[in-house]
């Protein structure tokens, strides 16, 4: 049973104007609409996301707890690094969820994990959680590989679609 909707941040929340800057992030309609009708509905609501803009410094005074805190999410967490670090939690490793899960108190099993990339999907199905892709981003250009390796994968238009698959 899903109890916890854990969503990437650029591409699957908005999109970047500046892809080295966290801060020209334009989202996709009201993020904090979207996170109090799905606590509304009983969802623990999180953010994991790789921010690579922090390990090259165009990031690192980015204010992301008061975006996140002002979205409403319940929980978020971090991956400061970048590709060449090989940390363990950057996705598509599955470190952010499992630092999330513990933090909230849940398993991976009991998570969806919402991206507009395929490394959202591994980050996902690695621990065990369910994913979906969106088509925002970078989702239209990875829905393909996707769907070839996870058929059952349900993929949807935009974050606001996420309704339609929810109980």
């Amino acid at each position: 049973m899903i109890r916890c909707i854990l969503f990437d941040r650029d591409g699957t929340l908005g999109d970047l104007v500046d892809k080295r800057y966290p801060q020209t992030l334009v989202p996709y309609g009201n993020i904090q609409a979207l996170f109090s009708s799905l606590k509304n509905k009983g969802y623990l609501v999180g953010i994991i996301t790789n921010q690579s803009s922090i390990a090259r410094g165009t990031g690192a005074d980015y204010p992301f707890e008061k975006e996140f805190t002002a979205w409403g999410a319940d929980v978020w967490k971090i991956c400061p690094h970048d590709n060449a670090d090989n940390c363990h939690c950057r996705k598509p490793k599955s470190g952010l969820l499992y630092a999330a899960c513990e933090a909230l108190g849940i398993t991976p099993q009991e998570c969806l994990v919402v991206g507009d990339r395929l490394s959202d999907i591994l980050c996902a199905k690695n621990a065990g959680a369910d994913g979906v892709l969106v088509l925002t981003g970078n989702g239209a250009a990875e829905q393909e590989q996707v769907r070839a390796l996870y058929p059952e994968v349900k993929i949807l238009p935009s974050v606001h679609s996420l309704f339609s698959i929810l109980p």
